[in-house]
């Protein structure tokens, strides 16, 4: 809240008051386009940005090639075209999470697709000011309209992106942005109010290059080796075989309204009939029994300074948890009076209720973590079924195409553990006629590999950052 207490027009000055601090600004040190928004000019961003003066800086507009927005137009999603960036996928492990893709001919000009190089902004939501790189994995690919696209030619763009993730850049997007209810980020406030360092030498700005690029390729392999893992999972169910088309129109007798009291047409789509039909043909077993443990997590009460992680839905990506995101803790005694809701190594949680229901990881670290309520706790018969391999059933296409159809509600969709237990998973036998968990094993062994791998890679990415910052310091203290 801000209060302007003296006459603007003949002391050319403005006091603020921001909970307890004040401070007088006068009018010639009114920012870019005259902001007036206290939260602007708080002490902490001011000195910020006096040490980045002392250190020599160039604004974004002084070092750019060309700045745009990403494409306006909704695109058609496609099984296979051009890679479409959306801001969600500017992550902290790079340009991460599901790609999806658009036709050739969504793209109304080659100004729309990405350069090596190019450093991508989230310009608006909860998101902006995540930011992102161009590298050998994504030239070519296309962005969308909540993305700012920044093209430099006079500094080493893999240099400036890992800088606008330090505490330096963060500062300035959090500070130059606009909004309350949704933030948001102008081209004309990047050009003008960005300032990156312009005299870090070349052999530092090449070495943070080469670490970014080989945290990045093994980032890509990461996606590789959990899609491999995938693809024999679906190769040996048969998946490719099941007839998935939606249709118009189609039967439910009352006998099955009845039993499976519902009423929403969708649940009753041939497709999840023909799945069914087939996961039973070719062997598979309910949540029901192949878990001896399915409930919603118990919501904790949230705690500043608890020691006590809490895993919400926001920690939960298309294949690991990303335990690093975790902001939420709650206290040791919640913790000790709920043993049965204490989260185990290798548990398996599924995301249930809002946009991404069916998305399925696996505590891999043995950490002492309680699940929110919006998320539902697994814990498989491991005599039958191994956790990660649940896991990955349960995030393909066959899993989650079940959870789309258990899930209740309209404006908020809900999966409850009753209908999650009725989901049907693969179960392959071996020449027994036992469970394959030889097979369940080396399919799980490729899923821990790459969440070791993606571990690594983010190891990487920090210390790039770690050294950025250092650097910075060092010549600020000079």
């Amino acid at each position: 809240m801000w209060k302007r207490f003296s006459n603007f027009a003949t002391k050319k000055e403005l006091n603020f008051i921001d909970m307890a601090v004040w401070q007088a600004i006068k009018a010639k040190n009114l920012s870019y386009e005259l902001r007036l928004d206290p939260e602007f000019y708080r002490p902490d961003y001011t000195k910020l940005r006096n040490n980045l003066h002392e250190v020599g800086t160039s604004t974004i507009g002084e070092l750019k090639d060309d700045i745009g927005y990403g494409l306006q137009a909704e695109p058609d999603y496609l099984s296979d075209g051009i890679n479409y960036i959306r801001a969600l996928n500017l992550q902290d492990t790079g340009i991460d999470g599901e790609v999806l893709k658009i036709a050739e001919s969504q793209i109304p000009s080659p100004d729309y697709l990405a350069q090596e190089g190019d450093i991508l902004i989230t310009r608006s939501g909860a998101n902006c000011g995540d930011t992102g790189v161009i590298e050998n994995g994504f030239i070519g690919a296309a962005y969308g309209s909540y993305i700012i696209r920044i093209r430099l030619k006079k500094l080493n763009s893999f240099f400036a992106y890992v800088f606008l993730r330090t505490k330096y850049g963060r500062f300035q997007t959090n500070q130059i942005r606009t909004g309350l209810a949704q933030p948001n980020l102008s081209i004309p406030y990047i050009e003008n109010l960005i300032e990156v360092p312009n005299r870090i030498s070349d052999a530092v700005q090449n070495r943070v290059e080469k670490m970014i690029k080989s945290a990045l390729a093994q980032q890509r392999e990461i996606t590789a080796l959990y899609y491999e893992a995938e693809q024999e999972l679906l190769e040996r169910m048969g998946w490719y075989r099941v007839a998935t088309n939606q249709q118009l129109s189609y039967v439910a007798t009352s006998k099955d309204i009845r039993i499976d009291e519902r009423l929403d047409p969708e649940f009753y789509q041939p497709k999840f009939e023909n799945l069914e039909k087939h996961l039973k043909k070719v062997g598979s077993m309910t949540i029901d029994r192949a878990c001896s443990f399915v409930n919603h997590g118990i919501q904790p009460p949230y705690f500043e300074g608890g020691t006590i992680s809490v895993i919400t839905q926001k920690e939960m990506t298309p294949t690991f948890l990303e335990l690093e995101s975790i902001k939420d803790f709650t206290s040791t005694d919640f913790y000790k009076e709920n043993p049965d809701f204490q989260l185990k190594w290798r548990d398996v949680l599924l995301y249930s209720v809002g946009a991404y229901i069916g998305r399925c990881n696996v505590l891999l670290d043995e950490i002492k973590a309680m699940a929110g309520s919006f998320v539902t706790i697994l814990r498989p018969n491991e005599d039958v079924i191994i956790p990660e391999y649940i896991a990955l059933f349960l995030n393909s296409p066959a899993g989650v195409m079940q959870s789309r159809q258990q899930m209740r509600g309209t404006a908020q969709h809900y999966l409850y553990p009753r209908d999650i237990k009725k989901i049907q998973v693969f179960i392959p036998r071996d020449k027994n006629g036992k469970p394959d968990l030889a097979w369940q094993k080396k399919l799980s062994d490729k899923v821990i590999s790459a969440n070791k791998a993606k571990i690594d890679a983010e190891q990487k990415l920090e210390e790039a950052k770690q050294l950025v910052e250092k650097e910075i310091e060092q010549m600020i203290l000079a």
